[in-house]
């Protein structure tokens, strides 16, 4: 997505940028980075390295680096050798610096906080996540709490069709009592939860107004996050010193052990404490972040949605919970709830 100017700045390459934003599309519709590198090898794309066949792991690594919001997070690696020049993954062994806005954003800010946020929502699930459909992953059954997946009927005459049932449906000890449903399904629910969503739009706006202000204030976790850079990297220094001290003058060694092991515990502290505070400034943001693209889809839509929109569906549902009646009870992003009882969607 990047190269580089005569003075060593990043500058975006545009034809690169549009596979890199191609990428972030396809994972925020659903897709898993295996998935994505099997669509960016059928559509003829070259890979990073200039391959024909895209692996996973190259398209994760674009969608976890920081540099395609326009930040740069320094000394990543560190020379650990001198004389061979052997470089290493810096694990702590060195300050870290991080520089929001050095350089053009090729992903914004907020989708790229998005996209973290929804990787930490699929390892976090007790399946395997899914992205076969665009409804795999986002249909639980109430039961048992394990996702709907598809299953084709009759595969082999007319009577053909997809359906979507709990995964476990037959493999759990009681079978679950949660019914099987078809796309058609899944699609007038979410057009009966999302109007009456529609419905009630003013109301829900007004009422997050205050809770984005409060989710954009990271003050206190920036100045908290500052002063322990400060102390790694004091503290640094006085491992450095004791450490030289030691190689250069006779030491008592119980003494430099209770020194450097109470260095190595206070910069292990303050690290531990860094990389809470970056979850608690990545959750803000990404709540944020998913409340914002909600707002905004509810404050597109001029009336009410008679057809339904992939994009709409992506963008707006958390997940749905089905039960034995064959209610379905949807979570948008925001975490508004809606119950769709049977007979509405069935009359939709």
């Amino acid at each position: 997505g990047y190269e580089k100017g005569e003075d060593g700045s990043l500058r975006v390459d545009p034809e690169q940028a549009e596979t890199v934003k191609l990428i972030y599309q396809f994972f925020l519709q659903g897709l898993s980075p295996y998935a994505i590198g099997k669509k960016l090898t059928g559509l003829g794309i070259k890979s990073p390295a200039g391959k024909d066949t895209w692996h996973q792991s190259s398209v994760k690594s674009i969608l976890t680096n920081e540099k395609y919001k326009g930040d740069a997070l320094l000394q990543k690696q560190y020379t650990a050798d001198f004389l061979t020049k052997k470089r290493k993954k810096n694990q702590g062994e060195i300050p870290q610096y991080y520089v929001e806005g050095s350089h053009e954003a090729i992903i914004p800010p907020e989708t790229w906080e998005l996209v973290q946020e929804e990787m930490e929502r699929r390892k976090s699930m007790d399946a395997r996540y899914s992205s076969a459909s665009i409804f795999s992953s986002k249909i639980k059954c109430s039961e048992c709490g394990n996702w709907y997946g598809s299953k084709v009927w009759h595969s082999q005459d007319k009577y053909r069709r997809v359906i979507f049932q709990c995964n476990r449906k037959f493999k759990n000890s009681q079978k679950c009592r949660t019914p099987h449903l078809t796309e058609q399904d899944i699609r007038r629910a979410f057009l009966a939860a999302f109007n009456e969503v529609l419905g009630n739009r003013e109301e829900i706006m007004e009422a997050y107004r205050e809770v984005m202000e409060a989710l954009m204030d990271t003050a206190d976790l920036d100045a908290e996050q500052e002063r322990l850079q400060n102390e790694g990297e004091v503290v640094m220094g006085l491992i450095r010193k004791v450490i030289s001290d030691n190689a250069q003058k006779a030491m008592d060694q119980a003494e430099y052990e209770r020194k450097y092991n109470g260095y190595c515990g206070r910069y292990e502290a303050a690290r531990l404490r860094l990389a809470e505070i970056g979850e608690l400034r990545l959750g803000r943001i990404a709540k944020r972040t998913k409340i914002s693209l909600f707002l905004k889809e509810l404050a597109s839509r001029e009336g009410l949605v008679a057809e339904f929109d992939e994009e709409l569906w992506y963008a707006t549902v958390d997940h749905v919970a089905v039960y034995e009646d064959k209610r379905m009870v949807f979570t948008f992003r925001d975490h508004t709830q809606v119950e769709v009882p049977a007979d509405r969607w069935k009359a939709a």
